[in-house]
């Protein structure tokens, strides 16, 4: 092995130089044919064909031959010689990983390639450039991996130039995700045009709505504009020009007439963008508080004479940041002494790591087939789910004999099928059994800020928010977020943003409330004080103009992660923030 890494190393009696990279980079390679034909069949074929053809004709014969490499950076190229000649991969880092992977591909060296790709993803140097790779070399787990690193870091990768050279297969793969991980459709909308810009200064040409239309192709069609709030759209997107007005009169008509959508009555427009919310994480709260839920059961002869026991399961809607369906079961009253079936008529959260402790209403019902009327059997308010319950419904909704009548107008005999839906509205991400005492006048808000130094890094506004809880009847929440400071010389210093937010539901708009708070980052050192700015007992209104109240830049994460400060636990790499909160008055249209 010490012969062969002489040989490498000094080039002697090499019999082929790879002019290796391109430009000032470039660099003369020597090898030896024989090693690498033994490495590769694509160095045998290489050399036997190509580099005849290059070799000058008054060349002497002992001459190296030339090989021109200028696809391939010469790091990368070294890390694969190495390998080759000394089985030595202590060069391959995440700097070149993927260009060493793309020249195990070239040349086919199938043993160079596992290793490229047991580098981890969060330390290569251009994630966007790997998840390239993977896909030009159908590389299926790798680009699995790739794009779920992505789509879940979204909030800082996607605000780099890296970004910006993807290309529109890329995009499109990266919007159709359910996993994207941004603050919601808007901000997902922003990101795609700034990217059309950039291909559109690129190209030297005008940012025009046609451009940017043009650019964007079918990625358009992956952003979910149905889901962005009503304002965004009508304030930002439909002045954009990007959409034509068949594609707005779409979304408008969907907005006003959902259910015409959902039983799949054809509308003047058709709705040519997803539906559907994103969730990135099943343990962080995206998307929306509100869902539809529809399951068509086909063929329900069949589904009817099936045992006991035999259920037929919707697809998931995503709401609250888990997955919702309806469940429907063959079922039968315990005392009856006749044999009627009945249709079990459930609500199922199918949430991946256990359900969440919420606080849910829902209406369940079947869609009639004769007319605009809908059967509403029954709406249940306020239930829990928790750890220990995730389905809800009916167990006898109705008999199968009443469900399939004709009087009924439910079932369609010709398709031989019935419609189930479920409109769902989650109310709270606790429970009541968690907080009982919603009418309490003041109450500590506190929230651990995991992986500090990753969340350090995020680019400005990503932010992070704590868990609801109940003051005078409103939900209060700590809102931390990076932020820049204006008049700060250095540009790269970043500030911890402290906010406290009375999180009311949007379409709430007659409320108010007076409220002092104490904002804090609690010590970790028994004898360091908690970090404060001053007491600040005035009272401060809260309302659905002015929701939040706090500072900007309360303090520097330098100063924040400063060992020497007492605040920050390196070892578990989080913070916690309190806020003491003192709710002297609330008021709501009602009893204002």
């Amino acid at each position: 092995m010490d012969r062969m890494k002489h040989l490498l190393s000094t080039g002697e009696h090499s019999d082929v130089h790879f002019l290796v990279g391109d430009g000032d980079a470039k660099e003369v390679l020597p090898a030896h044919q024989f090693i690498l034909k033994i490495a590769s069949d694509d160095f045998e074929a290489m050399f036997r064909f190509d580099v005849k053809k290059e070799r000058p004709e008054n060349a002497p014969a002992n001459c190296p031959a030339e090989v021109e490499v200028p696809d391939i950076e010469p790091s990368a190229f070294k890390v694969m010689l190495s390998f080759i000649y000394t089985d030595d991969l202590s060069a391959l880092n995440g700097d070149n990983a993927m260009a060493v992977l793309y020249a195990a591909n070239k040349y086919n060296i199938p043993d160079l390639v596992r290793p490229s790709l047991q580098i981890p993803i969060s330390e290569l140097r251009n994630v966007f450039f790997a998840y390239a790779q993977a896909l030009l070399f159908e590389l299926e787990d790798f680009s699995i991996k790739c794009l779920r690193y992505l789509c879940q870091n979204a909030a800082q990768l996607f605000g780099s130039d890296d970004f910006l050279q993807i290309d529109q297969k890329i995009l499109c793969n990266l919007l159709e995700s359910d996993r994207l991980l941004l603050s919601d459709e808007f901000e997902i909308w922003k990101i795609a045009l700034r990217w059309a810009d950039e291909k559109c200064r690129q190209n030297g040409i005008e940012c025009s709505s046609g451009n940017r239309r043009s650019f964007l192709g079918p990625a358009l069609f992956k952003i979910r504009f149905p889901n962005i709030h009503d304002e965004d759209f009508a304030k930002c997107v439909v002045p954009s020009g990007v959409l034509i007005m068949e594609e707005l009169l779409g979304i408008y008509q969907l907005n006003s007439h959902p259910f015409l959508y959902l039983r799949g009555v054809p509308g003047l427009y058709s709705l040519k963008f997803p539906i559907h919310a994103r969730i990135s994480d099943w343990n962080i709260v995206k998307g929306n508080k509100r869902g539809t839920l529809a399951l068509e059961i086909e063929k329900l002869s069949e589904f009817a004479g099936e045992s006991v026991g035999s259920s037929r399961r919707s697809d998931a809607v995503f709401i609250n940041g888990f997955e919702w369906k309806i469940k429907a079961e063959i079922r039968k009253k315990t005392d009856d002494t006749d044999e009627k079936k009945y249709l079990g008529f459930f609500l199922w959260c199918d949430a991946k790591e256990g359900p969440p402790n919420c606080v849910f209403s829902a209406t369940l019902r079947i869609v009639s087939e004769k007319s605009e009327a809908e059967n509403s059997i029954g709406i249940f308010c306020d239930h829990v789910f928790d750890n220990e319950s995730n389905v809800w419904g009916f167990n006898n909704f109705i008999t199968f004999a009443e469900l399939m009548g004709p009087s009924n107008g439910f079932y369609n005999k010709s398709e031989d099928k019935v419609t189930l839906v479920i409109d769902v509205t989650v109310k709270d991400e606790k429970t009541e059994k968690f907080d009982s005492d919603q009418s309490k006048s003041n109450w500590t808000i506190s929230m651990e800020i995991e992986k500090l130094s990753k969340f350090a890094r995020e680019i400005n506004w990503s932010e992070r928010k704590s868990e609801a809880v109940h003051i005078k009847g409103f939900p209060w929440k700590i809102w931390a977020q990076i932020r820049g400071k204006k008049e700060n010389t250095d540009n790269n210093e970043k500030w911890l943003g402290f906010h406290l937010l009375c999180d009311a539901p949007k379409e709430d708009k007659n409320w108010s409330c007076e409220c002092s708070s104490i904002y804090r980052i609690v010590s970790q050192n028994s004898g360091v004080a908690d970090y404060k700015i001053g007491e600040f007992t005035d009272e401060v209104t809260f309302n659905s103009f002015a929701n939040n109240w706090g500072f900007s830049n309360f303090i520097s994460f330098s100063e924040l992660m400063d060992p020497s400060k007492g605040l920050y636990d390196k070892k578990e790499d989080k913070v916690t923030l309190a806020i003491d909160v003192t709710v002297k008055e609330a008021k709501t249209e009602d009893n204002s």
